[in-house]
């Protein structure tokens, strides 16, 4: 591209000439292409229409000397056809074959290019004419073109063309370069003008000629407007520059300290700042050197060093006034050049930087103090000595402000005992106001200067009046606020008069904040070993402390033997207390039980919660003997028998206490604790209330119970449970007017087990769900059976526990059972306990008027023995009470027993509810029952519980009970 460039004409003139030329050549070219492109075929066309024409003419002469045979006619015929034509040849072929030709003669000199004939002789074609005459055929007549002839004509025509073009663009192009030269020699006017102009006649204007063209005259017009708006406008500019050179040296003068001085050094100018910073009157300072200004000057790493010289001088210098008084300057000394190359002055711009340099090295020494907070920070993190700790923040507080006293005070909120007191530097720190209680109420913050030569506050933690013979004059102190726990004080001192900074505060309260956070720290870690070594609701060891000391205990005996006594104390009857007065009211119960505990052992003993309504009490060496535990057992029983007073009302509960020995009983702590726990089960089960020790025969009974649970787990799936039925005998016909369903587990190796065994293993472990699911499809798959055989059946009654009471949608699933097996619901019963009405007792009424509402009957199982309420009679739906057997055995010796059976038949009448007495084994039992006006009876005088066989055939048999009042008679 460069290469092509460079090719190109650099005259205006040049260019113009060279861009008409291409240009008449392009249409030069273009034309005469077109021209000869349109005389070609046009000359082709018109020599092929005269050939057609010139045979015709000639074909008339033909055909009359054919016919007579005038051969030398038509021979001179065809030669007046060669004549001045386009033919290279003419000729005559008669039918005979005979033929008459004539040949042209030669072409002229000069031939156009072989190209052009091929073009030519492409485009003609020869033309035939048969000689016909009076419709016979004599001949052919028949004409060549001559190509070579035809095409050096039109290649003359071209050529005589090309050359008038080419005169013609020679013409044009000198006239039309002399035109362009002799309007441009106008514009050389303007070099006259920049000599002009270069000279230094800035008012000087291009001159016009009249005879220039209008464009010319034009651009000298705009080159003179031009350079008159450019005079306007520099003019402009050179004052404004003049006028901004002006207020930058009124601004340099207000915010620069400047002086001029002479080659020697000697102050010639000084401007109003210069005056105000070296504190000396404008004529003092016209009569000194530079040097002689302040009283001192040093650079910022030596002694000021100046001397005059040609090299601009710059950097920090440090000023000492009069007054002693300390100033920072920047510092720039500019030489001014003569026209010669000497210096003519200095001028000297000093910028005040003290207030920089002051903020550098605050934070330098900012950055020294985080260095010092993360250090301390760090130390706070990992340091677990706090008064180590404390002593640190003694001693990062001085350092941090660059002194060497500092002291630090923390005092409990609660003991008013001093948590850490630590002093650097200081040796005579106490509590200034004996009275610690109106110092933690009173104290405020007292961050910020505190002189001593002020009144003192009315409280102040620190009491640091002197050290040695110094008297502390300036102080700073913060508060290390710690919430409820704690406060402190940070503080430190100087025996000079120090006016200590807002930043100083910060950094003080800074360190007070991170060792405030290590205390309230230790504080939490103190508070969390205590959590989890104490339970949370009694204070009292839980069981993890409970097994580190025990395990430590007997750890010290294997170097001293003792012996170590652990009791096991389970509260009875505390779930019930809990469900049924709520949760409160049972932590309440389970606090009251432990002081009691407490009040009743030593130091020699540690009374811990394991959890739950589970207590232990461990006794060592120093108070055991087997006396002594047996008397502290029972003064427990004796104590937790005594009614607990919780919210206004009194509650009963006891304690079953098991006792395991060390190292009789066992020598790990693990197991002790395990023993005495199955001693306290075989308290319970020995009817509460009371306390045992432990003995190897419990184990195996725990064991055996343990293995027992674990088959009772498959029994279901085993098809192990089994149904039987205890009669009830209505005492109006002596017939069976009801059956209840009796769970029983027979297993193949244990064979069968009692209820009083699995039944609460059913309840523990959850299992009493699916079973109780079981009882009830058996029952009505009975009911169903008896039915299909017409055997006729009476309601069987099904305990239902307190387990299923609390399963979602009970009533849901009995109703779905018996629309499965399509068993009428009043032929179905559910008794229940007062104990299992009373736990939820919300929920249990609204689940039990559902089942009542199918046609289910109702009744309270074992009346009298529970809670003794009466006012759930009111709100549940019962159809039934049982009076429990407990209150039947003994019916005819007892009043108490029999008043109490005849109060109860005679409220469950007057409510319309049945009666039936529960363990009826005698005559005189049932003779009294029927006295009194009972329903039923259930008991072995009727019969014990039989399978559902034997049931069914009592029923089939129509078996009653003939009561007779001498003898029982079973008819």
């Amino acid at each position: 591209m460069t290469f092509f460039k460079s090719l190109l004409p650099k005259s205006l003139t040049s260019q113009i000439l060279g861009m008409l030329s291409i240009l008449i050549v392009v249409f030069l070219t273009a034309g005469l292409g077109l021209f000869y492109k349109n005389q070609l075929l046009q000359h082709i066309e018109e020599i092929q229409d005269t050939a057609n024409m010139l045979i015709e003419v000639a074909a008339q002469a033909v055909e009359e000397s054919v016919v007579i045979g005038d051969y030398d006619t038509i021979k001179r015929t065809l030669e007046k056809t060669l004549a001045r034509s386009p033919f290279q040849s003419s000729m005559f072929i008669d039918l005979s074959g005979g033929v008459i030709r004539l040949q042209a003669p030669s072409a002229p000199a000069g031939r156009a290019p072989a190209w052009i004939e091929a073009e030519v002789a492409a485009r003609l074609f020869d033309v035939n004419r048969p000689i016909t005459i009076g419709g016979k055929d004599y001949g052919v007549m028949r004409l060549s073109f001559n190509a070579e002839k035809i095409a050096t004509e039109l290649c003359n025509l071209v050529v005589q063309a090309t050359v008038l073009a080419v005169l013609f663009l020679l013409t044009s192009l000198l006239l039309m370069g002399w035109v362009i030269k002799r309007s441009l020699a106008h514009l050389d006017k303007l070099h006259s003008y920049e000599a002009e102009i270069a000279s230094g006649a800035v008012a000087a204007e291009a001159m016009l000629v009249a005879d220039a063209p209008v464009e010319i005259q034009e651009a000298i017009k705009a080159v003179n407007r031009t350079a008159a708006n450019m005079r306007n406008h520099f003019g402009q500019r050179i004052e404004s520059l003049m006028n901004t050179l002006v207020q930058h040296k009124n601004a340099l003068d207000e915010v620069s300290i400047v002086c001029e001085c002479s080659p020697s050094g000697r102050i010639t100018y000084v401007n109003e700042r210069f005056v105000t910073s070296s504190q000396r009157s404008r004529a003092e300072l016209l009569e000194l050197t530079i040097d002689q200004v302040w009283n001192g000057m040093s650079s910022a790493t030596q002694p000021w060093q100046w001397a005059p010289e040609r090299e601009v001088w710059n950097g920090e210098v440090r000023l000492t006034g009069q007054a002693g008084t300390e100033k920072w300057h920047q510092r720039t000394i500019i030489p001014i050049l003569d026209d010669r190359g000497g210096v003519e002055k200095y001028i000297c711009i000093d910028i005040d930087i003290t207030d920089r340099k002051e903020f550098e090295v605050a934070i330098l020494d900012n950055a020294r103090r985080q260095h010092l907070i993360a250090l301390f920070g760090q130390q706070a993190l990992t340091e677990e000595n706090v008064s180590a700790l404390g002593e640190l923040a003694a001693l990062t507080a001085a350092q941090g402000l660059s002194m060497s006293k500092a002291a630090l005070l923390v005092v409990d909120r609660v003991s008013h005992g001093v948590i850490l007191n630590a002093e650097t530097g200081l040796t005579n720190i106490d509590i200034r106001n004996s009275d610690t209680n109106a110092f933690l109420s009173g104290m405020g913050s007292s961050a910020g200067l505190d002189i001593s030569d002020t009144p003192d506050a009315k409280y102040k933690l620190l009491s640091v009046d002197t050290v040695g013979a110094e008297r502390i004059r300036s102080r700073v102190e913060v508060d290390m606020p710690c919430g409820d726990a704690f406060k402190g004080v940070l503080g430190v001192y100087a025996t000079t008069v120090h006016a200590f900074t807002p930043e100083d505060v910060s950094y003080l309260q800074t360190l007070a904040n991170l060792l405030a956070a290590a205390l309230e720290r230790d504080n939490a870690k103190k508070r969390l070993t205590y959590l989890a070594e104490n339970d949370s609701l009694t204070h009292l060891p839980n069981r993890w402390f409970l097994n580190n000391y025990l395990h430590t205990a007997i750890s010290h005996s294997a170097y001293a033997p003792s012996a170590i006594s652990v009791m096991f104390i389970d509260l009875d009857r505390f779930k019930t207390v809990n469900d049924t007065m709520g949760h409160a009211v049972g932590d309440e119960l389970l606090i009251q039980a432990s002081r009691r505990l407490e009040e009743h052992t030593d130091d020699d003993s540690l009374v811990a919660r394991l959890g739950g309504d589970e207590f232990s009490i461990v006794v060592t060496q120093a108070a055991y003997s087997e006396s002594s535990i047996k008397s502290l057992a029972t003064h427990i029983v004796d104590a937790l028998a005594k009614p607990f007073n919780l919210r206004g009302q009194d509650i009963f509960v006891s304690a079953s206490v098991g006792i395991a020995n060390y190292p009789f009983d066992g020598d790990d702590a693990g197991v002790i604790l395990k023993h005495a726990d199955t001693a306290m089960y075989h308290a319970k089960k020995s009817g509460r209330n009371n306390y045992k020790f432990y003995t190897a025969e419990m184990n195996e009974s725990a064991v055996k119970r343990l293995q027992t649970e674990t088959l009772l787990r498959g029994a279901l799936g085993r098809d192990e449970f089994i149904l039987h039925f205890q009669p009830k005998v209505s005492l109006t016909d002596s017939s069976i007017s009801g059956l209840e369903a009796l769970l029983r587990w027979k297993h193949p190796e244990l064979g069968l087990v009692s209820p009083a065994d699995f039944i609460p293993m059913l309840e523990d472990t959850g299992l009493i769900i699916p079973v109780g699911e079981w009882v009830i499809r058996k029952v009505c798959e009975t009911l169903k059976g008896w039915e299909d055989n017409n055997l006729g059946v009476v309601p069987i009654a099904i305990n239902l526990s307190a387990r299923q009471l609390q399963v979602k949608g009970l009533a849901k699933i009995v109703r779905h059972i018996l629309e499965e097996y399509g068993i009428n619901p009043a032929l179905l019963e559910f008794e229940l306990t007062e104990s299992v009405l009373m736990i939820e007792p919300e929920s249990a009424v609204e689940i039990l008027r559902e089942i009542k509402s199918y046609g289910i009957g109702l009744s309270v199982d074992d009346f009298g023995t529970g809670y003794s309420s009466l006012a759930y009679l009111k709100r549940f739906p019962i159809d039934t009470l049982k009076i429990d057997r407990i209150f039947i055995k003994d019916i005819t010796s007892n009043h108490e027993d029999a008043a109490i059976t005849r109060a109860v038949i005679v409220l469950a009448h007057e409510l319309d509810l049945n009666v039936i007495a529960e363990g009826v084994e005698t005559f005189d039992q049932l003779e009294l029952l029927v006295k009194h006006g009972c329903d039923q009876i259930q008991g072995y005088l009727f019969s014990k519980p039989v399978t559902s066989e034997e049931c069914a055939a009592m029923i089939k048999s129509s078996r009653t009970l003939a009561i007779t009042f001498s003898e029982p008679d079973i008819a």
